[in-house]
């Protein structure tokens, strides 16, 4: 396909071709889809010369009477008149069931008075010049599912208002992209939905204002006995306290926490240096637990957190933003449920 580039407003149309089913399928289908890869768009009720929508729209402004054939062109084609230069054209189920084809419109609203065709049927004599972009098939992974529902033939035109999935289908297929299946798409979307989120928690909860929310969303985690403040002057800003039951009976053991409100990516190394002095100052601490809005953490950042594990032979974990924002909505599911 060419380079593609988008104007500021353009207008993307589904256009109706004769479908795989119908009469006389197998002779138009061929010849539209070269005219395509030729250059021209071509759309249909347009079987005599009288039919040029151009002296259709004089006549309906000059209050003469349409005959029926008129009427029908003008219902089905008279949209023609309002495409414009940059707009595109997707021909559904062309050049065959659930293949689609894109092309750009070069120009203006064009009639052939004469047939065209080979064998002189006569009809789509409406066109207009068109760069041919590309063929797919509407049910591939790099076709977005809203504009697949889309490209499901719902009239002899209409418009899909779909821009950012059409574009996104168009740089799939200049570069190649193997797309991205339903379940990879919502992913995607509960990904960016959790980023949303840890830097609202960010920008709601700054500096020391996070720690209540994090000592909220620990107490609620399992095996969570105890959620206490820290003395947080020796490295831990709460402390964690997990029980695990073991038959019968159980076993505790506790965790420094240390809570950062960060926007970025988390190269702030004095959370590090908070733990290690927790560690120092208390040997009792089991483990470490660095939580904060950061959405992730830099090269040197995981240098050091691997060195402090490394030192005190003791599991440092690390809740960074996203995992932050899954524990506020599951903890705000919890609370509905229980209301």
């Amino acid at each position: 396909m060419s380079n593609v580039k988008f104007s500021q407003d353009y207008t993307i149309y589904a256009v109706k071709a004769p479908q795989p089913w119908e009469k006389e399928a197998n002779y138009w289908i061929p010849l539209l889809y070269d005219q395509l890869k030729e250059g021209k768009a071509r759309f249909g009720w347009s079987y005599n010369s009288s039919l040029n929508l151009n002296d259709i729209k004089k006549k309906i402004e000059d209050g003469v009477q349409l005959s029926d054939s008129e009427k029908d062109a003008w219902d089905h084609a008279s949209f023609l008149l309002g495409v414009k230069e940059g707009d595109y054209f997707i021909y559904v189920n062309m050049p065959e069931w659930s293949k689609c084809s894109i092309v750009r419109i070069k120009g203006e609203y064009n009639f052939d008075v004469q047939p065209w065709d080979p064998q002189g049927k006569d009809d789509f004599r409406h066109w207009f010049n068109c760069e041919f972009i590309a063929t797919f098939d509407r049910n591939a992974d790099i076709v977005h599912p809203y504009l697949s529902k889309r490209l499901k033939l719902q009239g002899a035109w209409y418009r899909i208002y779909a821009k950012a999935e059409f574009e996104e289908l168009l740089e799939a297929i200049k570069t190649g992209a193997k797309g991205k299946t339903p379940r990879e798409r919502l992913n995607e979307l509960i990904g960016k939905s959790l980023e949303n989120i840890a830097y609202e928690t960010y920008k709601h909860f700054p500096d020391k204002n996070l720690e209540p929310l994090v000592k909220e969303l620990l107490e609620n985690y399992p095996y969570v006995k105890e959620v206490r403040k820290g003395p947080a002057t020796k490295g831990a800003d709460l402390e964690l306290v997990f029980e695990i039951p073991l038959g019968l009976s159980s076993f505790q053991f506790l965790c420094a926490v240390q809570v950062k409100s960060y926007e970025g990516d988390l190269g702030y190394k004095k959370a590090i240096e908070d733990i290690k002095k927790a560690f120092d100052s208390k040997h009792e601490y089991a483990c470490g637990l660095i939580v904060s809005t950061a959405l992730k953490y830099t090269e040197d950042f995981e240098k050091e957190l691997e060195n402090l594990r490394k030192s005190y032979n003791k599991p440092v974990e690390v809740l960074l933003g996203k995992d932050l924002s899954y524990l506020l909505v599951q903890n705000n599911m919890s609370k509905d449920i229980e209301d």
